[in-house]
């Protein structure tokens, strides 16, 4: 039970529980090493991440910096991953060969070894396709794939959404800065007073926001070799589907330690709920610190090839969407006291009203995340992006 209790604690330090937990256990001694991905062994990025855990009621991440992290093969090869942020180490086309094994080696700062059991890299089966089918709550996405090998059958996906963000309202005016008598006051120019055109740099955005949860299938109780799995569910009215969507999903082909080793995650993260769910187990991966063989560490490694495919979906093919944003704009008369009672609290947009002879009456006002798309993501347009 003590075993049980433990594991359940390292785990839940190891994917970053939310919620503030006063737990009436006594911790572990903290700090162990948590690391994350999967060697490709194909034409595409490597990418691991370095962590160490915490205690539940702690809201940092520990990222391990500064290790010395390689793949390396029993034939003595040898491909070092590079650091770039902080605890994320990468490296770009290892093409590994499936005849041959290999193993993670981490050298951390403090001296001591990790090392990750040797094994063949897997092929991965090509994505077949991503489909999607609206329905009147939201779309369903779904993602497609067989083995005519029937050597593969153990799944894994993760993804990356991507959409098109507009803001709700244009910023054709910007504030000025005046002295006067009764100290600093605002007005109001426009942004652009020549063509009296809106500030584009803040009006298209691309956010992207990546998949958390664990996606696995297997084919090992089926007939064949083909899996249908529900991939993403986008909810009606949601901005994603506003202008257009893309979802690059990786495919990942796993071996049944750690298709099992992360079925025991999900169950344990995500079916503890009541005594009647399935009961927190004891993890146990590939991963060993070889200058200290009674230190656990929080991780296992597979080699496989990453297949990706991406599609997109345009606002065009969807019926009765019927986005709506939840901004408001606030009209303010045309005077200086309250215009700047405004300044640093609302972003100008626009001219209310106006006299007949073209005196200004009033501005438009709303909240800056209104008006600038740059609060969600970035204004950078994405080199996929059509």
């Amino acid at each position: 039970m003590k075993k049980l209790i433990t594991s359940l604690f390292i785990l839940l330090a190891f994917l970053g529980c939310k919620e503030k937990y006063i737990s009436p256990v006594v911790p572990p001694n903290l700090g162990y090493l948590v690391v994350e991905g999967t060697i490709n062994s194909g034409a595409g990025i490597t990418s691991v991440v370095l962590k160490r855990t915490v205690t539940l009621d702690s809201n940092v991440i520990v990222y391990e910096a500064g290790a010395i992290v390689s793949v390396d093969g029993e034939d003595n090869s040898k491909a070092y991953l590079t650091e770039g942020i902080t605890g994320y180490y990468t490296s770009a086309n290892l093409n590994l060969q499936n005849s041959k094994r290999y193993r993670l080696n981490i050298v951390t700062r403090d001296g001591k070894i990790y090392q990750s059991d040797y094994t063949n890299p897997q092929n991965t089966p090509a994505i077949d396709s991503i489909s999607w089918k609206q329905d009147p709550n939201g779309v369903q996405l779904f993602v497609n794939t067989h083995d005519a090998t029937g050597l593969t059958k153990y799944y894994q996906w993760d993804y990356s959404e991507t959409w098109e963000y507009h803001s709700p309202f244009m910023q054709y005016l910007e504030y000025q800065q005046l002295n006067t008598s009764s100290g600093i006051k605002y007005d109001l120019v426009f942004y652009d007073p020549i063509r009296i055109t809106f500030d584009a740099a803040i009006y298209k955005c691309w956010p992207t926001q990546n998949s958390t949860s664990i996606l696995l299938g297997s084919t090992i109780t089926l007939s064949n070799n083909k899996i249908l799995l529900p991939l993403n569910y986008i909810s009606v009215g949601s901005v994603k589907l506003a202008n257009l969507y893309s979802i690059k999903t990786r495919q990942y082909s796993l071996s049944e330690g750690k298709y099992n080793y992360l079925q025991k995650i999900k169950k344990n993260t995500e079916g503890t709920g009541s005594v009647f769910d399935a009961q927190p187990s004891e993890l146990v991966g590939n991963i060993h610190c070889t200058t200290n063989a009674s230190e656990p560490v929080i991780g296992y490694i597979d080699i496989c090839q990453i297949q990706e495919n991406r599609i997109f979906i345009d606002k065009t093919q969807l019926t009765n969407w019927n986005y709506a944003s939840p901004c408001i704009q606030e009209e303010v008369l045309n005077n200086i006291d309250a215009i700047s009672m405004k300044y640093g609290q609302l972003t100008p947009t626009n001219i209310a009203k106006e006299t007949p002879f073209g005196s200004i009456i009033s501005y438009y006002f709303a909240m800056p995340n209104c008006v600038d798309c740059t609060f969600y993501g970035t204004n950078i347009k994405p080199t996929f992006w059509p």
